[in-house]
């Protein structure tokens, strides 16, 4: 195989993962002794985004000792120093920065963007700015015009700039590079440059790095799955800017970590709680469920009630409370509240919400803004056609990481029979049908950077808990497959995926995700672009699924989960 090929989608970081799976299938099917080198730089690859940096490191200095000093050495030798960079091996890191830089003129043109652009990032971090500059502003003028290279070269610009305290400037290289690196698409440079904003700003301007907080989570949703480390990593970002501006959705944003979180094997789940420490140890302070439960009488709930209706003077007769109820539980002779008596409490004050404000109250303000919105978009949603009403569920079911609490199967039969009644729907169902009517706002970059964002103070008469950001991501994605699966066998479908256990199901949306991910795709080569493989064609075929995205989806499973999934469609 031509590494030439190869190198024409290396752009796209590990977006291209499925792509080089579908290559690795199709080399080792053919001839895999002649093909061994290609096949161990894409294993390399692999290994490096999953964090397995020393069998990483093996296969390329074993790959090294036998090849020639071409587009593939060179290649190995690019990969060797980013994750040196990345295991903080300083000196091995100068050493092979040293033969990139003075063999430069030797490397195979094909190669050399990529190349580039990591001495341009590596010089950043480890030289003096005006060591070795000349010929690095050289070459980055030279391959600048090349989207990838150009887009990571002003990532590093920022980076720069941001080491000056610029920040402004920094903001403005790293939205440049995001717009450029979207063209490609590269997932990965994309949410870099939107985490890095939001949180190099989070010191200096909060209020502007809560608004990056938007497209970082709407990108984050849209291309990540739940186990990636970019979500953990650019969900403690949002979750520290959002704290720091006291922002409702801080609360739905540490959800998603710990739903993510739970999803994780033993290992990769300790990894996690020792890389975000911060967000971990804050989970019992702002995760909470949406039952109705009665809550705990604490003596912070009673200490912040007591104080909020003394500073108001409020009578208590005026609280829609009796005097009894309300003495009995501000002197701790109760030890839970109702839901519908806290609330009542609440209606008669007025106070500013903070992230110290209880939790329990922040669920009752929540559920009382899922009942207002919910109040409109019932009717709204059984004006729809049936069909609709049942596509429409089904994709925000799928989205949300409330799905867990929902009985699927029963909910549609409900649809069916037209028995979807209020009084039949709790708090998940509720916000469930609010979510197919919450839209996407346009994401316009030249108001994020011009707008001057004023702090904002949340009361508990003024919040509301927009849809987040990475659900918005999802829906968007998900809308994709649910836009062509015949619907003439949409109910079969949902049968068959109510018939499914925890991981299945999981399986099936990870395929549904990944088609709307790579649903347009572009800049392929054909040689190299995944074809429907005979043991998915009927269900692909059945259910009017494009070819393109369905093939992708398929090679973005590994091992016995692609075995697996060809086992559960055969059900469908």
């Amino acid at each position: 195989m031509n590494i030439k090929l190869l190198d024409k989608i290396m752009n796209k970081g590990q977006f291209i993962r499925p792509i080089l799976n579908y290559v690795v299938h199709y080399l080792e099917s053919d001839r895999s002794d002649k093909n061994k080198s290609i096949v161990n730089y894409i294993n390399v690859l692999k290994l490096k985004w999953d964090v397995k940096y020393d069998e990483a490191l093996e296969i390329i200095n074993e790959e090294i000792k036998g090849l020639k000093k071409g587009g593939l050495y060179y290649l190995f030798l690019d990969q060797k120093i980013h994750i040196l960079n990345r295991i903080k091996q300083k000196e091995g890191v100068k050493k092979v920065f040293d033969e990139l830089k003075d063999n430069f003129d030797n490397i195979p043109v094909y190669v050399r963007g990529l190349v580039v652009e990591t001495l341009k990032n590596i010089h950043e971090l480890y030289y003096e700015p005006d060591e070795n500059m000349e010929k690095i502003r050289y070459w980055s003028e030279n391959y600048e015009q090349n989207p990838v290279d150009k887009g990571f070269i002003l990532l590093s610009r920022a980076r720069g700039k941001k080491n000056e305290e610029r920040y402004e400037e920094a903001v403005c290289l790293n939205v440049e590079a995001f717009k450029v690196l979207k063209t490609i698409p590269h997932p990965s440079g994309m949410v870099q440059a939107l985490n890095n904003i939001s949180w190099w700003l989070k010191d200096t301007n909060k209020e502007k790095a809560l608004t990056f907080t938007f497209p970082l989570g709407f990108y984050l949703g849209y291309y990540f799955d739940d186990d990636n480390f970019k979500v953990f990593n650019s969900i403690d970002t949002i979750f520290q800017v959002q704290k720091d501006n006291n922002d409702p959705l801080v609360y739905e944003s540490v959800f998603i970590f710990s739903k993510c979180l739970s999803q994780l094997n033993k290992a990769e789940g300790e990894s996690i709680k020792n890389t975000f420490k911060d967000i971990i140890n804050q989970l019992k302070y702002f995760v909470f469920n949406l039952d109705n439960n009665q809550h705990r009488s604490t003596p912070k709930l009673r200490a912040f009630i007591r104080k909020e209706i003394g500073k108001e003077k409020i009578p208590i007769d005026s609280m829609n409370v009796s005097e009894r109820t309300l003495k009995e539980f501000l002197s701790a002779k109760t030890k839970y509240i109702q839901p519908s008596t806290l609330r009542n409490i609440l209606e008669a004050l007025e106070f500013e919400i903070t992230t110290s404000t209880p939790i329990c109250i922040i669920k009752e303000l929540k559920k009382k803004d899922i009942d207002k919105k919910f109040e409109i978009n019932l009717e709204k949603f059984k004006n729809l056609p049936k069909e609709r009403q049942v596509s429409e569920f089904f994709t925000s079911y799928l989205v949300h990481h409330y799905k867990e609490e929902i009985n699927l199967k029963k909910i549609i039969k409900e649809i069916q029979d037209d028995s979807l009644i209020e009084q039949r729907c709790d708090y998940y169902k509720k916000e469930l049908i609010n979510s197919i009517f919450e839209r996407n706002p346009k994401i316009d970059f030249n108001s994020l950077l011009t707008n001057v964002q004023e702090p904002k103070i949340y009361t508990n008469k003024n919040i509301t808990f927009n849809e987040h950001p990475f659900y918005l991501g999802r829906k968007d994605v998900v809308k994709k497959f649910m836009k062509d699966l015949n619907k003439k066998n949409l109910k079969e479908f949902i049968e068959n995926y109510v018939s499914l256990d925890t991981r299945q199901k999981k399986t099936i949306e990870k395929f549904m995700m990944n088609y709307g991910r790579y649903y347009d795709l572009r800049d392929i080569p054909k040689e190299i672009t995944p074809k429907v493989p005979k043991e998915i064609d009927p269900f692909v075929k059945k259910y009017t699924l494009r070819r393109k995205p369905s093939a992708i989806s398929f090679y973005v499973f590994e091992g016995k989960e692609r075995e697996e999934f060809i086992k559960i469609i055969d059900n469908f």
